[in-house]
């Protein structure tokens, strides 16, 4: 279990982090799992990298996307990677809870939530530079986030899946969010074209919606990519012109390819290459932040995080403390003297819950009752 101690004297500054993790957290009484990769020689005291979140499609697993590329591309362009584990759906198999018949019947949104929220507390990432990708699945549910995570993600690139048709009736982004999508003509399980499958929209359909979300002319600029591989396939690159902001929009259409990853040298280009080169280019405008202010004079700490309930506040300024739920209900309060407190809220269910510390939460804490 991550621990989420939080000790505002930077005397960690300088620390190197071990690269590879498993990571587990509570949410709403479920065991969430992920793996996390921070790049080779990744220091806090010097660098503030951007986070790609990997997801896995229906019945898979957060392992077999641990492989597809990002590990090394954070290594060489400096980036944290991220690959959740999904949990089972009603037919048994690992999903996302992303409005499809499909989907989990969980929280994904609290999940994704805590991982940006630890990642910006702990590990001082850019909160402009939030990205996600996913292969099919995978790829829905990043559709998914960039409509109910819009003031947290900066770029999408969706890998052989399609919006849900609810998300296309639904959504309404705020923050216009740049989209890569790659999709197979010959896709047997998620259709390019033709009928789709049912919650799910096809690829027109699913361009159209992000192409009127930014505003983008009919006209496109299509080029082919170098053939060869001797795959079999042809690579179109489809960029959407008079977007705002502009080349936010882009489809590549692999012509004759199937429900797979694509990858060189067995196909012309690599996907997450081209999916990270299209990343980099985007920086969210007015990201949401955890409210987290370096007090450099003022030591908190919370043990043991998680706990059953009870928990030991040590700290050299007193102040009032307010806990909430995730969804910003006030559930507790109290006052903490200098020195050592004891918070009891055990009372409460068990989850994941924000802690202020002030009236204007000076410093904000995620705390984890089992």
């Amino acid at each position: 279990m991550k621990s989420l101690i939080l000790l505002i004297t930077l005397s960690f500054i300088g620390e190197l982090f071990a690269q590879q993790t498993n990571e587990t957290i509570n949410i709403g009484g479920f065991e969430r799992e992920y793996i996390q990769y921070l790049p080779v020689g990744f220091n806090l005291a010097t660098e503030s990298l951007p986070v790609v979140f990997v997801l896995h499609g229906l019945g898979g697993s957060n392992s077999q996307m641990e492989p597809i590329g990002f590990k090394e591309i954070g290594d060489t362009a400096r980036c944290i990677s991220i690959y959740p584990q999904g949990l089972i759906n009603l037919f048994g198999q690992t999903s996302w809870d992303n409005g499809t018949l499909l989907a989990a019947n969980v929280d994904d949104i609290s999940f994704f939530n805590f991982m940006i929220d630890d990642l910006i507390l702990n590990y001082n990432v850019d909160i402009t530079r939030v990205y996600f990708t996913g292969f099919s699945m995978g790829s829905i549910m990043s559709h998914h986030l960039a409509c109910v995570l819009n003031n947290r993600i900066a770029a999408i690139g969706t890998m052989s899946g399609t919006m849900s048709t609810d998300d296309i009736s639904n959504c309404a982004p705020v923050y216009k969010t740049p989209v890569m999508h790659v999709h197979g003509t010959a896709d047997a399980t998620v259709p390019y074209a033709g009928s789709a499958l049912p919650s799910l929209s096809l690829v027109t359909e699913t361009m159209d919606f992000w192409i009127n979300v930014h505003d983008c002319s009919a006209t496109v600029d299509s080029t082919q990519l170098p053939d060869v591989s001797n795959d079999g396939l042809t690579v179109d690159r489809f960029v959407y012109q008079n977007c705002d902001p502009s080349s936010s929009v882009e489809l590549w259409r692999i012509n004759g390819g199937g429900h797979s990853f694509f990858y060189e040298p067995v196909n012309d280009f690599t996907e997450s290459v081209d999916l990270w080169m299209f990343f980099r280019k985007w920086s969210h405008s007015s990201p949401a932040i955890v409210e987290v202010n370096e007090i450099s004079k003022i030591l908190f700490l919370i043990s043991p995080n998680p706990s059953k309930g009870v928990f030991k506040i040590t700290t050299e300024v007193a102040n009032n403390i307010f806990i909430y739920t995730t969804a910003g209900k006030l559930v507790h309060s109290q006052y903490i003297t200098s020195g050592e407190t004891i918070m009891n809220i055990s009372h409460l269910q068990r989850g994941i819950y924000i802690l202020k510390y002030g009236m204007t939460g000076e410093l904000t804490q995620r705390v984890s009752i089992q």
